[in-house]
């Protein structure tokens, strides 16, 4: 029943000729130097990653980000712009926490609209 439910949802989309592309799409997971505690250096990592994902942002690379509630060991994810596992694996290997231990990723391609991206703010 969910199975034709989805089909029934998914028929417009396929009845329209969308450009479709892939992507990365990356989990962040709590990884074996995770602490729950907020010690100056998990500020300095946090600062570090924030600051990694602005960077990621500005070049082009990072289309969305953000936490993951209520999601076990999973803390959060990364959409890229890229079709190469190979250069997401790169682009997360440079943010400061990841390369600390304080986050493991898993990476998928992810197949998507061409294009996506975050609405601009409302005024």
């Amino acid at each position: 029943m969910r199975f034709l439910l989805l089909i029934l949802l998914a028929l417009p989309l396929c009845a329209q000729d969308v450009p479709m592309r892939y992507y990365v799409m990356a989990i962040l997971e709590k990884g074996p130097k995770w602490t729950k505690e907020t010690t100056p250096e998990v500020k300095e990592l946090l600062q570090g990653h924030f600051a990694n994902m602005g960077k990621m942002a500005k070049e082009g690379k990072l289309i969305l980000a953000g936490p993951l509630a209520e999601a076990g060991d999973a803390a959060g994810i990364f959409v890229l712009d890229t079709a190469s596992i190979e250069e997401a694996r790169k682009w997360c290997d440079s943010d400061p926490a990841i390369a600390a231990g304080r986050f493991q990723v898993k990476l998928w391609k992810w197949y998507s609209a061409k294009g996506i991206g975050i609405l601009p703010a409302a005024k």
